[in-house]
């Protein structure tokens, strides 16, 4: 280490041998060594390859029907307890608010181990069907590795908020390059 001085330093972070250019699929351009390509090589190791044809992507579109289906519950539970209220005022005694109030629990429940099913296969399926269609050469080129850390980050710090959104833009451009989603 050399003394400190007052002089302004510069951090200059350079290998000795470089990074060395190789030509990925598709013509694409990485560096041997980048994060990109470890994780690429980690996913590819425990996750299964598939063709375009295969129906990964049946769990891509399952988010955004997933928040339909919860939306629609989350309404009709409200007007199911208004109605439970209602009955329990003209002379249910709290048996109307009770049953609904089982039925509830029951829908809730089925609903939060689909989104537990969602929250895991998002991101695995999104990762295998990007990682198709990068294969197949369609003119669009999705990075997998990209779409996986952003389905994780989507699933994980955001609660579904930005899955949706992401999910449905894979959608998209997916139907544009292979004609259906």
């Amino acid at each position: 280490m050399s003394p400190p001085t007052d002089e302004p330093t510069t951090n200059s972070d350079t290998r000795i041998d470089g990074p060395t250019s190789t030509s990925g699929p598709n013509g694409r351009t990485d560096s041997t060594g980048s994060t990109s390509e470890s994780v690429r090589r980690i996913l590819d190791t425990y996750l299964p390859t598939a063709s375009v044809e295969s129906n990964w992507w049946y769990w891509i579109a399952a988010v955004p029907a997933l928040l339909v289906v919860s939306l629609g519950f989350g309404v009709s539970a409200f007007f199911l307890a208004l109605l439970g209220v209602g009955l329990d005022i003209a002379g249910f005694m709290g048996l109307a608010s009770a049953g609904f109030g089982l039925l509830f629990f029951l829908v809730a429940s089925l609903l939060a181990l689909a989104s537990l099913v969602v929250a895991v296969l998002f991101p695995v399926a999104i990762y295998v069907d990007a990682r198709a269609v990068e294969v197949a050469d369609l003119g669009w080129n999705p990075d997998p590795v990209l779409y996986f850390l952003g389905a994780v980050f989507a699933v994980v710090a955001t609660n579904f908020v930005l899955s949706v959104p992401l999910s449905v833009y894979y959608l998209y451009k997916r139907h544009e390059a292979i004609g259906r989603p």
